[in-house]
């Protein structure tokens, strides 16, 4: 009875498929031996551009999906090497084992070491070779792509949206590529981030949904025509290549994970926006993050909106109102959304009162001349991991720096003693000044960040900060006061007898230390610190 027959065959890379006779070849072999021997091909199935490391491969996994069931269609599997299949000798061998449960021989037309133990042990043998031989080509690959990247030109990727490749010169048969603006995608760019400071002129500045809609309503597409979604606008206002640096190597390949920021390489691209534009919009960004401040509590004229909690249930407060809008309370919204089902014990406390409260709380009982020293002083030691970070991250660029200054002074040096000519240097020495200058852009970011708050405080210091605080936060306008309460205080929870007042060691700090309210944001919504459950008593409901 002839043998029926799968027949796998795979290359690494699109390019590979489109420009070699790799697969060709592979299928013209695997039709003669099987001819000779008067085996029939059933199926043949063909990765192109497909790694050999796992079997992240859409014809593997059909292959075996069709082959392990019982009874199987193929009573063989037939590959043209070893390598073809994998190169790891784990998944290799596990792929063996799988076929021969379902009765499928795996033969390599090129590699027929016959049967037994000594068969098996050099099949292990040859797949450790290829994964060594992988890893190395990987290796060399890589080194090779990195230091592509250092002279400043592109890998090959797909370029960014609103960039095109262009060929700037030959290398042997190696073609060198550098990004160039894409016009008409590029105003594109220059229109998300105009959208997103100014607005279109009939309206205030848009956030990132807003942009999406506006632009998908207008019919401007993404790339290949797509519609833009939330993180297409996102990212492109995130994205450090619109201002003029590109940064290659950011993430593992295979793991995605993000490398630390000194394995990053900086190539120099024209710019579509100016830097100055850009680090206002990653300003924006950053201040809008729901872990910094809720949506909720962006336009609310509510003192404590998002903060307040119902005892009984858990769930948040939302305001009622009375007697036509006399009376106002922060009431269990479960309850009056959904009824008892959802809180049977319903809390409600008139605005006024736990308003009035939690400033009390704040100015007569935490910030305060005894208390501040002691709250700066917890506050200090939570930062200390912070600080510790960014003085690495300082040492790392200082040394980034000299290295950098270094390999300039020996090119400079070998062009003034005519050991080099200043054409073969000036594109490596260009490249060199671009990552001297964003070193130094990156260090001076960090050399401004304060490295330490207040550390002490002596009695009257504290004296003088808990009166400023005081005075400041009750004499504040409406919404300022309602942007420090919503900062030092992360959580209301009010119960019948007592409300439990929850906040944030560093906020606290930051007050301490600058308690300018027109020039301190106070922003944070990590519970750190508690006031004792009996210093927050309000009277019993009447």
């Amino acid at each position: 009875m002839s043998k029926r027959v799968a027949v796998y065959a795979r290359v690494s890379t699109t390019r590979q498929a489109e420009n070699d006779i790799s697969i060709p070849d592979q299928l013209a072999q695997a039709r003669g031996y099987c001819k000779q021997r008067s085996w029939i091909i059933a199926r043949e199935f063909v990765d192109a551009g497909a790694s050999a490391l796992d079997d992240k491969r859409p014809q593997y996994q059909a292959m075996m999906e069709a082959a392990c069931i019982d009874p199987s269609p193929f009573d063989i599997l037939l590959i043209h090497s070893q390598s073809r299949l994998f190169r790891d000798p784990v998944q290799y061998g596990f792929t063996k084992r799988r076929l021969a449960k379902h009765g499928i021989a795996l033969v390599s037309m090129t590699q027929d070491f016959g049967q037994g133990p000594a068969a098996e042990f050099a099949e292990q043998v040859i797949a450790a070779a290829d994964a060594l031989h992988s890893a190395e080509t990987a290796k060399h690959v890589t080194r090779t792509m990195l230091e592509n990247a250092r002279q400043g030109f592109w890998n090959g990727a797909t370029p960014p949206f609103g960039y095109r490749t262009v060929e700037v010169e030959k290398r042997g048969q190696r073609t060198k590529k550098r990004l160039e603006i894409a016009p008409k995608a590029a105003e594109t760019v220059r229109l998300i981030f105009g959208l997103f400071l100014e607005g279109d002129g009939t309206s205030g500045a848009m956030g990132v949904k807003a942009i999406a809609s506006w632009l998908n309503a207008r019919g401007l597409t993404h790339s290949l025509g797509k519609p833009f979604y939330l993180g297409t606008v996102h990212k492109i206002l995130t994205r450090s290549t619109y201002f003029g640096t590109h940064y290659y190597n950011q993430h593992d390949s295979r793991t995605h994970k993000l490398r630390p920021k000194a394995e990053w390489i900086a190539i120099s691209v024209p710019a579509l926006i100016s830097e100055a534009d850009f680090r206002i919009v990653q300003e924006r960004l950053y201040q809008r993050r729901p872990a910094m401040t809720p949506p909720r509590t962006v336009s609310s004229d509510v003192l404590l909106t998002g903060l307040v909690r119902c005892e009984s249930c858990g769930g948040p407060m939302m305001i009622r109102t009375g007697k036509g809008g006399r009376y106002r309370y922060y009431a269990c919204a479960g309850n009056r959304l959904k009824g008892r089902s959802q809180c049977a014990n319903p809390i409600a406390v008139p605005e006024a009162e736990l308003n009035g409260l939690v400033l009390t709380a704040l100015t007569d009982r935490l910030l305060t001349p005894e208390r501040l020293p002691r709250l700066l002083h917890e506050a200090n030691r939570s930062r200390r991991t912070a600080l510790a970070d960014t003085l690495s991250r300082r040492s790392q660029l200082r040394r980034t720096h000299a290295d950098i200054q270094g390999k300039i002074d020996k090119l400079l040096a070998a062009f003034s003693a005519g050991a080099a000519e200043f054409d073969s240097v000036r594109d490596y020495l260009r490249q060199l000044e671009s990552q001297r200058e964003e070193t130094v852009r990156l260090l001076s970011t960090l050399e401004a960040e304060p490295l330490q708050i207040r550390k002490t405080l002596s009695k009257a210091q504290a004296a003088t900060v808990a009166a400023q605080l005081k005075s400041r936060l009750l004499e504040a306008p409406a919404q300022t006061k309602r942007r420090y309460v919503q900062g030092l205080v992360s959580r209301v929870v009010v119960g019948k007898e007592q409300a439990v007042i929850s906040g944030s060691q560093q906020a606290l700090a930051a007050a301490i230390s600058a308690p300018k309210m027109d020039s301190t944001e106070v922003r944070s919504f990590i519970r750190e610190w508690r006031t004792r459950k009996d210093s927050n008593l309000r009277p019993p409901d009447s």
